[in-house]
């Protein structure tokens, strides 16, 4: 397996795009040119980038530098405004004011996240995204100047407002660090491709170790390190997603629902669906229906 790299489906006279993503899908370990913004919206999100794993709340905003591994796991219930870029957009700056301050740099050194950043300007940023993919979606006439002038916007308040990370960036890694970083999301890479094709039937911590050639000890440490959860918590989790998508798209009975989502029993799978949502899987169809 590899980790692969993603090219994002850009201009490249106009080197941006904006989409919104929900949480209920595995995105493979990969990496871009392009930085990107993410915007939780709504929920919680979990993530890895560099095997860090990371939880976002809704309202918050984090970067991801050009280059750098990221991955999302399943997060229930969740939304994320995306934005990414290639430093190109920003062109017409490299004539002002000189190459004391490159912009690579700039973003390099930033605080990715924006936890770590004054409440102004957390504001101001979340607004501008806001902005942006408004402009994105409805495309009026001049929607791209709009979007550059917010870009370039963002770009300042980044410059003047966003403290650089207190973490020193090693200026770069070495043979054996990336070698370990690389085979460690490999192996995330191959434990969630192995959940994807086997999520309907009755998985063990046990089995999947073994898949993998672990001990069920190292297996639990390995993943809990690199995604913030333990295994049995992500499945469960990836399991209810998948329930929902069933629930909003096809007219099942709940016992054909829960073997579908791969819940060994119906009273299972209400037990853990009313535990993770605060109501029954039946309602939660009545609801959404009627919404619809």
């Amino acid at each position: 397996m590899n980790i692969y790299l993603e090219i994002p489906d850009v201009d490249k006279h106009f080197p941006f795009r904006s989409l919104v993503c929900g949480g209920d899908d595995l995105t493979y370990p990969h990496w871009h040119k392009e930085i990107e913004i993410i915007y939780v919206t709504k929920g919680s999100l979990n993530l890895g980038i560099n095997d860090v794993p990371i939880r976002m709340e809704q309202g918050e905003v984090q970067f991801i530098n050009g280059g750098d591994v990221h991955y999302f796991l399943a997060s229930p219930d969740s939304e994320r405004v995306v934005i990414q870029f290639d430093l190109n957009f920003f062109q017409e700056v490299a004539a002002l004011g000189g190459n004391d301050y490159p912009l690579r740099d700039m973003f390099t050194e930033m605080e990715f996240s924006s936890s770590k950043w004054p409440k102004g300007a957390a504001a101001s940023i979340k607004a501008l995204i806001e902005s942006i993919y408004e402009e994105d979606t409805q495309r009026r006439e001049g929607y791209a100047y709009l979007i550059k002038a917010r870009m370039f916007e963002m770009l300042t308040v980044i410059m003047r407002e966003v403290p650089k990370s207190r973490v020193k960036k090693q200026p770069k890694f070495s043979e054996d660090t990336l070698s370990q970083s690389r085979e460690t999301l490999e192996r995330l890479e191959r434990i969630f491709s192995y959940v994807e094709q086997h999520y309907q039937e009755a998985i063990t911590l046990n089995e999947v170790a073994g898949y993998m050639g672990f001990s069920p000890y190292y297996f639990t440490k390995l993943f809990k390190k690199n995604t913030g959860m333990t295994f049995v918590t992500f499945l469960t989790e990836y399991r209810l997603n998948k329930a929902k998508w069933i629930l909003l798209n096809e007219d099942l009975p709940m016992s054909a629902v829960a073997e579908a989502a791969g819940f060994g029993s119906g009273k299972t799978f209400h037990h853990l669906f009313k535990e993770a949502t605060g109501i029954s899987p039946l309602k939660y169809r009545k609801t959404i229906s009627g919404n619809n």
